[in-house]
């Protein structure tokens, strides 16, 4: 028969609505449980964060569109 797992806010003990975190800061993951009250600072932080972005494709050399010229090679007829 399997067990029932209860998690466990790490800051105050409760058991309500409590959700598990992992946390990367700098070259350390950790991982932390934590109720809604004291979820919502990691929740406020998580919202401030951008997501990903993938990389960009390298361009391919050549030509663009627009062609760059020197100023001094541009010859304008009057």
């Amino acid at each position: 028969m399997a067990k029932e797992v209860i998690s466990r806010c790490d800051e105050c003990g409760a058991s309500e609505g409590v959700q598990e975190f992992t946390i990367t800061y700098g070259n350390q993951t950790k991982t932390v449980d934590a109720c809604p009250e004291h979820a919502a600072p990691v929740l406020a932080l998580f919202e401030l964060g951008t997501d990903a972005q993938p990389a960009q494709k390298p361009r391919k050399g050549g030509r663009s569109a627009h062609a760059v010229i020197p100023i001094e090679d541009l010859d304008i007829q009057p």
